[in-house]
């Protein structure tokens, strides 16, 4: 038995330059989705936490605590 697993694709305009950047970084035979994935994956690891001890402002730092622990109130997807 086959299963057929349809995916949700969306277009994106970038300029040349970043287009020429993220193919530079492409791995032979990476899809561009492939490629983004795995550079953004270190960043979606983290947890807004570990930045803002770093942040010099407390309220922004407040704010975007606020922000990753309820995200649905800021996102009309409900996910950061």
């Amino acid at each position: 038995m086959n299963t057929l697993i349809a995916m949700a694709h969306k277009t994106l305009t970038i300029s040349e330059e970043a287009y020429e950047a993220l193919a530079e970084l492409k791995k032979e035979g990476e899809s561009f989705t492939e490629l983004i994935k795995r550079i953004t994956s270190p960043l979606r690891k983290r947890k807004l936490s570990e930045f803002a001890g770093k942040i010099k402002d407390e309220k922004f730092a407040k704010a975007a605590l606020e922000v990753r622990h309820h995200p649905s109130r800021y996102s009309k997807r409900g996910k950061l």
